[in-house]
């Protein structure tokens, strides 16, 4: 199964399993929504906040054969309503040793609840790497390219601001296609304090 089939599951999981187990409450109704509180048991959270996901899994590259390692990190913040991500991808025979270096700036959407945070981005990225001409032997200079890059992940909250969660993820670009899975870890800027003391 390819792994473009992976964003169809992960929608779908998305939205057959959007029933939260916890109720939130939201704080400042009257003010716009990304100035807005939720209220999780006595701790209150930002409703737009920003995070921060990263972790390994494993990619392909049109290039050669089999399975790479792949690892990511990126930056989701908002301005106002809307999303955006910057991020780093990498990828390699093993950890530690890469030949494809990607960086990518996109825009996305979010769907976040007490128990899960869904969130999908596409953009463009800029990448430079080292073509392959026999296994272990790649060459000396780099080869660099722009490209569109796009990715999905589905964290399942440990709390409301810190969980963990697998993401899918594609590089495009007129000399190679990289694809993977990886699994991420989620980290959030969502606390703001306990209710007593910040009410």
């Amino acid at each position: 199964m390819r792994i473009y089939f992976s964003f169809f599951l992960f929608f779908l999981f998305f939205f057959l399993s959007g029933v939260d187990k916890l109720q939130a409450q939201i704080g400042n109704s009257s003010k716009p929504r990304w100035k807005r509180d939720t209220i999780v048991g006595d701790n209150v959270f930002k409703e737009q906040n920003n995070w921060v996901s990263g972790g390994a899994g494993v990619g392909k590259n049109s290039q050669f054969g089999g399975s790479q390692f792949a690892g990511g990190l990126d930056y989701n913040f908002h301005l106002r309503m809307e999303y955006f991500q910057f991020g780093v991808l990498v990828t390699g025979d093993q950890f530690g040793e890469y030949n494809n270096y990607e960086f990518h700036l996109c825009y996305g959407k979010r769907k976040e609840n007490v128990n899960y945070n869904f969130s999908y981005y596409g953009g463009l990225s800029y990448c430079f790497f080292y073509q392959r001409f026999a296994p272990n032997d790649y060459s000396e200079n780099s080869t660099n390219a722009i490209g569109l890059y796009g990715n999905a992940q589905l964290i399942y909250k440990l709390t409301y601001d810190v969980g963990i969660g697998p993401g899918v993820f594609i590089d495009i670009n007129t000399k190679e296609v990289v694809e993977g899975l990886k699994l991420d870890l989620y980290f959030s800027g969502a606390y703001r304090g306990k209710k007593d003391t910040y009410y």
